[in-house]
């Protein structure tokens, strides 16, 4: 039986919770959906979703180890989490920014938003790659290559029927599953790589008000105008910047020049929300209840979509395909009249 896996982190969850009265237990957060109705919840229950970090092996069973090995590298980095927010931090501090910029990453690379933005890119490979198939001098190029490597005839229809099985598992579950586990330490570090040289600061909210967060808290956007900011771009587009709430209180912004800590005013902070519903993949959360973030939730949730109106590039054709897989495999092009 798969196990519970916390898809966003409780210990990051419960920065925004309202603290449990016993000792040790959790707290709650108001969670909000759209078109649901707003309940109050347990940090313990949010983001949780069985055999989320389940790796199946080609015997079919399910390797969940490591969701032990993420919580190992999450506790790591949970005391410069929540001393981030104070203004003794050493935002300068390359250790910290690597602990930082790394917890970061995880969030941004294990979210079920990027998870379903994987799943819907392998599907859209499906189709140039199955085209393959229908490229002859690629065909008897692959047949004549691996005829030699294994020393036996390999034939036009046995490299057609291997491009159907490869196509094939574009759209299969298990396998686009175990290639999101696989690659999400490496987006980690490369979010990190990005953000860590970038100017950090950290916006604190003035009284009565309070940043939210979501089940995607790692969010980009660019200031098109003081008053409007564009989500859903990527990381290397000039002039994005990378947010990511640390707190009701704070949230650390990378790729502003400026004071190191900053206090906004309330619109600063509400537009800091905005970014932040619009990103979201299905829960918004905060320590105390909001109408106003209710109602945004209602009207702009996840309409900064990866791979549909957010974070949209040019996918390979086959061509593309065709070259990279000559290059991986060492395959030349026979010379033709």
């Amino acid at each position: 039986m798969a196990i519970g896996s916390h898809t966003i982190p409780r210990f990051y969850l419960e920065q925004f919770a309202k603290p449990s009265k016993r000792k040790g237990k959790p707290g709650d957060v108001w969670t909000y959906e759209k078109g649901k109705p707003t309940h109050r919840r347990s940090t313990r229950s949010q983001g949780y979703q069985n055999g989320y970090f389940a790796y199946v092996k080609e015997d079919g069973i399910a390797d969940e180890s490591f969701e032990s090995h993420l919580a190992v590298l999450e506790d790591r980095c949970a005391e410069v989490l929540v001393s981030a927010k104070s203004q003794l931090f050493d935002l300068k501090s390359l250790a910290y920014k690597n602990q930082l910029g790394f917890y970061a990453g995880m969030l941004f690379a294990r979210s079920t938003v990027r998870r379903k933005f994987s799943e819907s890119n392998w599907a859209k490979l499906q189709t140039p790659f199955a085209q393959l198939e229908s490229d002859e001098n690629y065909l008897r190029d692959a047949a004549a290559h691996y005829s030699e490597v294994i020393g036996e005839t390999v034939t036009l229809e046995n490299i057609t029927n291997a491009i159907r099985g490869v196509a094939a598992t574009f759209t299969n579950k298990k396998l686009t599953g175990n290639s999101f586990i696989k690659d999400l330490l490496f987006h980690a570090e490369m979010l990190k790589g990005e953000v860590v040289p970038r100017p950090w600061q950290v916006l604190k909210a003035p009284a009565r008000t309070e940043f939210i967060t979501s089940d995607n808290p790692v969010v980009t956007f660019i200031k098109l105008e003081q008053d409007l900011w564009h989500p859903g771009h990527g990381l290397r587009k000039p002039g994005v910047v990378v947010a990511f709430p640390l707190a009701p209180t704070a949230c650390l912004t990378i790729g502003v020049e400026g004071r190191e800590f900053e206090e906004v005013d309330a619109a600063t902070v509400m537009r800091m929300n905005d970014v932040v519903v619009r990103c979201c993949d299905r829960f918004v959360y905060s320590r105390t209840l909001s109408k106003e973030i209710e109602a945004m939730v209602n009207a702009v949730s996840r309409t900064s979509v990866p791979g549909e109106t957010a974070f949209v590039g040019a996918l390979p054709g086959t061509e593309q395909i065709q070259q990279y897989l000559r290059k991986q495999i060492g395959m030349q092009e026979a010379k033709r009249p």
